[in-house]
């Protein structure tokens, strides 16, 4: 059985989350040493991992993870769209294996297209 504290914790997020949520205000950090793009979210975390091949100058983008209470909200949009313009902005090769991600890519193409390498 979970501690109550954990309980009452999970049901103030969920609360909040479904009450007055916009993704729109959350930062995106970037954590190079960690190879991932994160939002840290009332103690939850939600990331994009990648991996960077310099020999090639391309990076991979892995795997999105979004706690489930903040599913749905724009998150990983938000994270997956942070990697992207970071793959711009430092001239990168993209290859995407994370389908979220890729399902992101395609539904966005006419924005991304001309600008990201694959």
């Amino acid at each position: 059985m979970l501690p109550a504290t954990h309980i009452l914790r999970t049901r103030y997020v969920t609360r909040l989350v479904t009450s007055s949520f916009s993704s729109s205000a959350l930062t995106v950090q970037h954590d190079p040493a960690n190879s991932e793009f994160a939002i840290h979210l009332h103690g939850s975390k939600a990331f994009v991992s990648y991996t960077h091949d310099r020999q090639n100058n391309k990076i991979s983008i892995d795997h999105t993870d979004v706690p489930e209470v903040f599913q749905g909200k724009g998150v990983g949009k938000k994270l997956v769209e942070a990697a992207l313009q970071h793959a711009i902005k430092e001239n990168l090769k993209v290859k995407i294996v994370c389908d979220f991600a890729l399902k992101y890519y395609n539904d966005n193409l006419s924005r991304f297209e001309k600008n990201i390498k694959t």
